[in-house]
């Protein structure tokens, strides 16, 4: 992994309570997060990713342990400090959070103003983000007369208007219909690959961190209980909350509902094979078609879900495989040696 731009390390964040000990949002956290790259925080609502992730712009500090952003330890900082760092972190929010008094350019220009800028140099840089994220046609209209898609890219743009090196976007695609939230996904990814920017995506949505992120973090409970690259998370999930997410998305295991639904109709032996993940999972059809012809067993595909992530397959497929006991056996045996294969039971 490259070298971390922001660090954690036993960074807890406890918010007092009236009564008893307080609220830990989170706890005691230990993560590196690399520069330029797409890092995605995940986890169900209460989970601790807001506020881990204001910790990094320092609109939260540490009641504990340490966050270092870009070499400056966040709770070390001057006010003016802190009005430095937060300048060169740019943030998107759910709800666009847009100026309605102000003008689409005097929305993307209002950081600028308070930066000091001249009116002709806010007015070049308006212009060129304007035309950077597909608005340079609308720079006099109001947020009112604006879709959702395009509040968003407004905001987008005025988080990039400083020139920041670490853009945090916090829930930035929920209230944004699926193919509006392709097209702003795909001007994150345009973000980090053309400007360098390293980009940290907060969602509970798993399907926003399988478009865009090189890594993930996943929190439950103020915790970071798992991360690594995306693929490798999501194929071999070591947490069952992680393993939640993923089978949210690829729906591709069965429920006991739907296993009593096959069983009436498909009398076989079933079998869930694991494609994609450790231990060669990527050759499982290829394997199970050499298999079966060896052994003269049918194999009938009767439930699945598989995606391409990081230009490579993942999921699974529920098998119904019929024949000689002993071949269909010898047909499990064979696909157990090169990937992950489960009885389905129920």
């Amino acid at each position: 992994m490259a070298a971390p731009v922001i660090s954690f390390a036993g960074a807890t964040r406890t918010f007092p309570a009236r009564r008893g000990p307080g609220v830990t949002a989170v706890d005691d956290v230990d993560l590196d997060i690399a520069e330029g790259g797409i890092t995605g925080v995940i986890g169900w609502s209460g989970a601790g990713k807001s506020t881990l992730v204001r910790m990094i712009n320092a609109l939260e500090l540490p009641t504990a342990g340490t966050v270092t952003v870009r070499g400056r330890v966040t709770s070390e900082l001057s006010e003016s400090g802190l009005r430095a760092l937060r300048g060169e972190v740019g943030m998107i929010f759910q709800q666009f959070a847009l100026l309605n008094s102000r003008t689409v350019a005097g929305n993307v220009g209002y950081p600028l103003k308070v930066a000091g800028w001249s009116r002709e140099a806010r007015r070049a840089r308006v212009r060129e983000l304007l035309e950077f994220v597909g608005l340079d046609g609308l720079a006099g209209r109001y947020p009112a007369r604006l879709s959702g898609g395009q509040k968003q890219r407004v905001g987008i743009a005025r988080a990039l208007a400083t020139s920041p090196g670490i853009l945090l976007a916090d829930e930035a695609t929920s209230a944004l219909d699926p193919e509006t939230t392709r097209e702003v996904l795909a001007l994150l990814r345009r973000v980090n690959r053309e400007l360098g920017t390293t980009v940290v995506v907060i969602t509970h949505e798993m399907e926003v961190v399988a478009a865009i992120c090189d890594r993930v973090v996943v929190m439950e409970a103020g915790a970071v209980i798992e991360h690594g690259p995306v693929y490798d998370v999501f194929a071999a999930p070591s947490h069952p909350a992680t393993a939640r997410f993923v089978h949210g998305v690829l729906q591709d295991v069965p429920s006991t509902e739907t296993v009593g639904r096959l069983r009436s109709r498909f009398p076989g032996r079933l079998v869930t094979v694991a494609i994609g993940g450790q231990g060669g999972g990527e050759r499982a059809q290829e394997i199970l078609a050499r298999v079966t012809a060896e052994q003269g067993v049918r194999s009938t595909v009767v439930h699945g879900g598989i995606r391409e992530l990081a230009e490579r397959p993942i999921g699974s497929l529920t098998l119904e495989l019929t024949g000689d006991d002993s071949a269909v056996q010898a047909v499990v045996d064979e696909l157990s040696r090169h990937t992950g294969v489960t009885e389905v039971t129920g």
